[in-house]
């Protein structure tokens, strides 16, 4: 059985978002501390600089929300898939390789190509089974009609032969 993921891939992406969460956590910091300064400014004349504290608590708060949304939540989805894939309850099927859907699905915020295998039919005796490959990952080339065993959990394969 070829496995698509091992533990060294989920240290390295767990490091790789510990990093960008000490970059958001010490620019965020950044925007707290012109926030702290702005208010504590007071030259007893009421001239305290109202319309920089609104811009740092603006650009800041803006800052946060896009950087984790593009940077760290992608990563976080992944993560969990591999944290599934690893140590969740994985299943194996032989099934016979029909084809590769072209379009790229999107589920749970992982990247997937969807393929199409042949297995036994169910009690409404459709026998087509779709199952997903990480988009992150080369595809195999697999031949239509070559019987192939899966390990997969939920819809995701992890590993094949």
């Amino acid at each position: 059985m070829r496995l698509l993921y091992t533990e060294s891939n989920l240290l390295s992406l767990r490091a790789q978002i510990r990093r960008r969460r000490l970059v958001l956590y010490a620019v965020s910091a950044l925007f707290f501390a012109l926030f702290i300064i702005t208010l504590v400014i007071d030259d007893h004349k009421q001239n305290r600089p109202q319309l920089l504290t609104l811009f740092s608590v603006l650009l800041g708060g803006g800052f946060a929300i896009f950087y984790y949304d593009l940077m760290i939540r992608p990563l976080r989805c992944y993560e969990r898939h591999l944290e599934h894939a690893l140590h969740g309850r994985n299943h194996e099927m032989t099934l016979e390789f029909l084809r590769v859907e072209p379009e790229l699905s999107l589920v749970d915020g992982v990247r997937f190509r969807g393929l199409t295998f042949l297995g036994d039919p169910d009690k409404h005796g459709v026998r087509e089974t779709g199952l997903y490959w990480d988009a992150e990952l080369p595809l195999p080339e697999f031949v239509p009609g070559q019987s192939l065993t899966v390990r997969y959990y939920d819809r995701c394969i992890t590993g094949y032969q």
